[in-house]
Order: C-alpha cells, then structure tokens, then sequence
C-alpha cells in the first residue's frame, strides 16, 4: 500500500496538508501564476458535460458547499481550507473526522479541498486522479498536484483573491510547519490566514458521528519487548542529550508505542485519542475518560506515584491550557513540539500557539526513531505476523484461482470480505490494517480503489485482479499486494508484469552503505519500466509499524530493524493495473571487501508467489531469475510448511505450483 511521501520522489506533490506525508507537510515556493499554469478549469473533468453518463460513486456536494459559503461569509472570510486530517494530524483519521470527504464527497485519504465564495477546488496525488474525478461532484475543480497546468494551494488562493483577503482554517488540524509557512507567504501578498474554531464544516455537519467510546487496551510484554517504562527512561534520556525538560507527543502512534497501549478510535489504525507531556519526573496522558479503564490504569500505575514510575491521567482537551500554564513554571526552560520530518507532519499550529513562545523548542521527536528501530521482540514478531500473513492469503488466494476457474461468480467485494476471514483466523488477530483494495480490471488502474456496491466488479479470467491487503496482528502490522490472472493475458500485461517484477527485485537485492535512504535506490524500482516509457504515479516504499500504522516514515536513513515495503507498479487506465508489493527488513550484508562497511540490504519477510504466467523469463537477468527462484524456494520451504502444519493443504498445493523454479 503506497504512502504519498514517496509520490515526492516520483515528481509529484501537494504543498499543503492532505497525507500524513513529508509532501502534505512542506510548502512549495508560491508566486504569480505563468500561463503555463493558470490552465485547470471545469472542462478538464471526465463525465462532466451534458448527457454525459455518471460515474456510480459521484457525490453531489453542491448544498453542503452552499451552506459552507454562507459559514465564510458570517466569519468575514474569502476563503476556507479544509485538510485531511485530525487533531494529531494523522493518514487516516476517523469518521467524526472525516471533514473533508463530508464538504468534497472525495474519500480518498489525501486531499484538500478548499472553497471559495465562487470557486472550489480538490488538491490530490497521483494515487487518487481517477478516484477523484468520479466521486466530485461537477462545480469541482480537480488540481492534480503538480501536474503541468496545476497550481499549488498558495498560488491559487494568491491569483484568485484580493489583497486584504482573510483565509480560514482549523489550527488544530494543520500542522505548525505549513500553517507558518502560509501564513508567511500569504501575508506577502497582504493576504491574511486565519485561525478558525470552532471548526466551519463542524457547524453544517448535522449528522458528524460520534467519537468511539471504546476503551484502550494494554499490548503485553512478549509484543513489544520493553516495558513502558523502559521506554519513558530511554525517551528522558534524549531530552537530557537536548535540554528537553518537557517533551510535547502529539502523534496517535507515538503515545501508543510510549505507553504500550493500542485501541480502536481510527479504523485499520489501533490507537486512541490522546497526548502525552514527559518531564524528568512526570508522564500526563490526555485522553477521554472512557479510554482509561480498570486495566489500563494498572498497567500505568495510576495512583501508585510513590511507589513506582507512574503516568498521570488528565482530561483531553486540558493539554492546551496545560501547556500554556510552563509560561509561569520556573522549572521548565525548554518545552520541544515535533516539528515535520520524513513521513512526520509534527504537532499542529494549535499545540505550537500553547506553548509559551519563550519556551517552545521544535525539534524531530526522538520516538519516531526509536519507534522506527524494531527490537529483536518486536522484530520477530513481525516475521512471524507475515508468515501468518502469508497462510491465510495463499490459502485464500488457491480458493479464488479453483474458484474462477471452475466458473464460480466472485467479485471485488466477497473476495475481500474472505480474504478477510482467513486471515482472521490466524492467531492474534486484530484487524485489517487498512482498507483492502480488491480490484478487477479496469477498477486496478484506480490506484487506490476501495471496491464499494455501486463499482463492485465481477472476477473474471479476461483481465487482471489486483489485491492489496494487510491485517494488524498483536506481534506485527502487515502489508502485502499481489496481481493475479485467471486466463490467458495480453503480451502487453506480460511485459508490465515482468518489468515491475523486475524493479522489484532490482529494489530488494541492492546492497548499500549505512546512511543510504528511499530517495537514494528509489530509482532502481522504476529503471525497467523506465527503459520501456512506462512509469508509476506512486511511491515504491513505506515504513510499517509494529501493530501502528501500516504508513510509517521512509526517508530516514535505513537501519537495522526497519521494516518497509517495496512495491512498483504500472497502471493503464480504463484497462488494467499491476501491483507487486513485498515487505522487507533491513539487514547487514557480507561483501567480499571492506572499503566501505558496514554494508546493508534487505530480507523478505512477506512470502507470498508472483504469477509465473505472468513472467516473460527472456526479460529477465540471470541475476533477477537465480533471485526469483531463491524467493520462490523459501515461499515454498517456510510458507509451504506452515500451510501443512495448519492443514491447510489446497494452499499448500498452490504454493507448489506457483514456486517451480523459472528457466534461467
């Protein structure tokens, strides 16, 4: 599953918050419109003309938007920015948060939708083009974020607004990096960004859901290898290496890691609603009272200060005015809030205000590399998710292959749904980590589709079927896509096959000096298909968490214990797509010579086939063959045992035919 921050080292940004990506969190160098890019109108959009057929998913947004300008127009605004995403500028967000798929009718999980008096438009990346083009309604403008023709969010709003103009926006759901660097730039055109709350699409939203109620819940010692405890010393050991007296955790992830807890508040995603404080001598967790109950107070040592290392429950929404009141604390010189890095957006522009400006210190949040750096325990556990992983999805995927071709009706959304029950029934299940994208045909090349009843397509032996999935298990966070076919492909989709194929493997056998990043070996994904004219408007990697988010941070140098995935593609639109995604784990490698050491690479974890009759073996380097059956041999020798030991023996069958060793 792609994350947007690698659609940056394909070329192509947003400038404004609408991922939990490095690209939502940097702002582009605004200025005057050229010619050349002044040229997104309405006509640009597919099925938008009279007597034009609908798209099945479009959403009519036309009276929310009404109702929204007369929101702006009551706040003496020209302009409203609604963003992606929540108070802790999280990828995903949960459905009470889900602002800007109510005002926009787009789902997917980056966009900005911002709204004029006369004008409105989405900002999105290259995952979501054709995804969005469908689901806006027509008084939408589509920017596909850099793209010839598009304009940036600042550009945009500089070229269609007076001097003197006020722009709104919600503080807490945009992060302190972007909204400075707006504010900045829009004040040199005498443009003014202002802090809105409440929030404006909250006051039209009549029937916003709730927030879930459900309790945390502690993750046991043999998950995640160190107590919290443990982990608050090595944090407070950071902020003395800094002069941090007080570190600010805005991230739903991090608090969970910290603290050895999961929950349920974000679907796919399990974490809860929540900020932690740390000083030398205190942990204050924020968050409702529903998530604390009887167990988690144990595990935390509520009320047991004196005796132990203790976290102190507060409410929620006092971490504001806690944060406010170190203005008056002696004691504490230097209170650090996250600042973007990588795949890391920081705290938002609301928590930045709070802290007294005398005291603030942004900095990049030690937990994330220490979140980042899996531990032998949280290491293992996530081999061990994969293998799970893996079971459950060549058993189902040997079920879908018979099924088809005994002439069977399945489509998108029952072979998601067993997908789903077959991985349920491994051991320490969770939940699905995202969204699975179960895609036939033409609904492939949606980059991120999500099948729903109004596009569910039949699978059939005419096409591709792409299956992109992933499950949260208790040991470890899983992620993994395959293509498949049924009947006899093209020669054109043999070709893109093996030429993704081929990137993939480049990718997963380079061999690299310590300090080496994604944006360092991206390009040896994208080489073969660049050698053909054929590329992808996706990244090809992305941290995975350890039961977090299936997104982690990428950019950051590799190390021992990251774990990412490694997945190009091809797309045709309105045809087919192909997807190969295997997560990996950074490894030290022995080379014949020293001059540079240490040397790193990367091992499979998720072992799942590729399609041999997708593979055009002449294309292949005897390099790529002797790999692909060593890849192969393991699927079959770890996987194959697992599928035996589990009696699951039509799985075990499939492996078999799908891992014979390929003609070198």
């Amino acid at each position: 599953m792609n994350s947007l921050l690698h659609v940056v080292i394909a070329g192509i940004a947003l400038g404004i918050t609408v991922h939990g990506t490095v690209v939502k969190r940097e702002v582009q160098t605004p200025g005057r419109f050229s010619p050349l890019t002044r040229n997104v109108t309405l006509a640009d959009r597919n099925n938008c003309q009279p007597g034009d057929p609908q798209p099945p998913n479009r959403v009519d947004t036309a009276e929310r938007v009404a109702r929204l300008r007369q929101e702006i127009a009551n706040y003496g605004l020209a302009a409203f920015i609604v963003p992606t995403d929540d108070d802790h500028q999280s990828e995903y967000v949960g459905d009470s948060d889900k602002r800007r798929k109510y005002i926009s009718g787009f789902s997917g999980s980056a966009g900005t939708a911002v709204v004029l008096m006369e004008e409105q438009a989405l900002w999105t990346d290259g995952r979501y083009f054709i995804q969005a083009d469908d689901q806006l309604d027509c008084n939408w403008l589509l920017m596909k974020a850099y793209m010839p023709g598009t304009p940036s969010i600042l550009q945009w709003l500089k070229d269609s607004l007076p001097a003197g103009a006020r722009v709104g926006a919600d503080p807490t759901l945009t992060s302190a990096d972007t909204w400075n660097s707006y504010a900045n730039s829009l004040s040199a055109d005498n443009i003014d960004l202002i802090p809105v709350t409440p929030n404006l699409v909250d006051l039209i939203w009549t029937e916003r859901p709730p927030y879930p109620d459900d309790p945390a819940f502690p993750l046991e010692l043999k998950f995640t290898g160190k107590s919290w405890e443990e982990k608050v010393l090595e944090v407070r050991d950071e902020m003395r290496s800094t002069g941090t007296d007080v570190l600010v955790v805005t991230a739903l992830d991090e608090v969970a890691w910290l603290l050895n807890l999961r929950g349920s508040d974000i679907p796919f995603n399990p974490v809860f609603r929540s900020y932690a404080l740390v000083t030398m001598n205190t942990i204050e967790l924020f968050t409702p009272a529903e998530k604390v109950n009887a167990e988690v107070e144990e595990h935390l040592h509520v009320n047991q200060c004196e005796e132990m290392l203790c976290v102190t429950i507060q409410n929620y929404d006092d971490i504001f005015p806690r944060l406010s009141s170190f203005e008056d604390d002696p004691l504490v010189s230097s209170v650090m809030i996250s600042s973007s890095y990588s795949s890391t957006p920081g705290a938002s522009y609301a928590i930045y205000n709070a802290v007294p400006a005398s005291k603030r210190h942004q900095g990049v949040s030690p937990i994330l590399f220490m979140k980042g750096r899996k531990n032998e325990v949280e290491s293992q556990g996530m081999m061990k998710a994969h293998l799970k992983d893996a079971v459950a999805l060549c058993d189902f995927l040997a079920l879908l292959e018979n099924e088809i071709i005994a002439g069977n009706y399945w489509d998108e959304l029952s072979a998601s749904a067993k997908s789903e029950e077959f991985r349920a029934q491994q051991e320490d299940y969770i939940g699905l980590s995202f969204d699975t994208i179960s895609a036939a045909g033409p609904n492939a090349a949606v980059i991120h589709y999500s099948p729903s009843p109004e596009t569910n397509r039949q699978i059939d032996d005419q096409s591709t079927y792409l299956l992109d999935s992933g499950a949260q298990y208790k040991d470890g966070t899983t992620d993994i896509t395959r293509t498949l076919h049924f009947g006899v492909p093209t020669s054109f989709q043999i070709e893109a096959y093996t030429r993704v194929l081929m990137g993939a493997m480049d990718f997963a056998m380079m061999v690299f000096p310590v300090g080496f990043t994604l944006s360092d070996i991206d390009i040896l994904a994208r080489r073969p298909l660049y050698e053909a004219g054929l590329d992808y408007r996706h990244g090809t990697s992305h941290g995975i968490g350890m039961c977090l988010f299936v997104h982690e941070s990428a950019n950051n140098a590799y190390d021992i214990g990251f774990f990412g995935s490694d997945e190009p593609g091809y797309y045709e639109d309105g045809e087919f797509g192909i997807r190969l995604e295997t997560t990996l784990t950074v490894v030290h490698k022995d080379t014949p010579h020293d001059f540079v050491s240490p040397m790193l690479g990367f091992e499979a974890v998720a072992l799942v086939p590729f399609e041999p009759k997708l593979i055009n073996t002449t294309l292949l380097s005897r390099q790529q063959c002797e790999a692909m059956n060593a890849y192969h041999a393991t699927v079959r020798d770890v996987v194959g045992t697992e599928l035996q030991n589990q009696g699951r023996f039509e799985g075990y069958d499939w492996v078999l035919r799908k891992t014979e060793p390929l003609a070198c």
